[in-house]
């Protein structure tokens, strides 16, 4: 019988850091032309540049080769590019991930090429000196997909160095003034548009009371 590294069945925990490459367009400016509405993408990086990212994973480890788990990844970000019309300068950003994840690996007792897929829902915001915030919400069903390496270190334990492209949309913008109140950012033409992702992360996790 081949003998295994990797348990058949565990527990899975561990982490990524990394870094986040946000782009795409947080919404769509709708403006008037003629008897025509006519839409220009508003990036991403008008309110947020590249930063560290870390992320949490959770889950069970399934027919050795396979895991279904939980997440939560975070990314502190950069100020913007653009002017925006607030007081005070901006000072960065940052946004949130949750969802769920399947991964497939290769060969889990060794090294082998590792597949991810995560499904979940993605918040942002961009912050201002005075306090002020642009909160970006509504991204459900926000996805993304992984590639990488699972490199097999021990029995219960394993680095994956992986890169990530997501894809998602947010459905509410607002504006929260410094003293918590909150107004639509969206225009009376404006819409939702497509924004995405790119992370390159090394993760590494624990297998938990694994069984052969």
């Amino acid at each position: 019988m081949p003998r295994h590294v990797a348990p058949k069945t565990a527990f899975w925990l561990g982490g990524r850091i990394g870094w986040f490459v946000p782009f795409g367009n947080v919404y769509a400016r709708g403006m008037q032309d003629g008897n025509f509405i006519v839409f220009e993408g508003v990036p991403w990086s008008d309110y947020a540049s590249s930063g560290p990212m870390f992320e949490l994973d959770l889950g069970a480890r399934l027919g050795r080769n396979y895991n279904l788990f939980a997440l939560w990844e975070r990314a502190e970000l950069g100020a913007g590019d653009a002017l925006n019309d607030v007081s005070g300068g901006q000072t960065g950003g940052d946004t949130d991930f949750f969802g769920v994840g399947l991964r497939a690996s290769s060969d889990a007792d060794a090294v082998g090429f590792v597949t991810e897929l995560a499904l979940g829902y993605r918040r942002a915001r961009a912050v201002w000196e005075d306090g002020t915030e642009l909160q970006f919400t509504g991204g459900i069903l926000e996805g993304r997909i992984g590639l990488g390496a699972d490199i097999r270190l021990s029995p219960s334990f394993s680095l994956s160095p992986l890169a990530t492209l997501g894809v998602g949309s947010f459905g509410d913008i607002e504006w929260q003034a410094p003293d918590g109140s909150k107004s639509n950012a969206f225009g009376p033409n404006d819409e939702a548009d497509g924004h995405a992702w790119f992370t390159l992360t090394l993760g590494g996790h624990f297998d938990l009371a694994g069984s052969k």
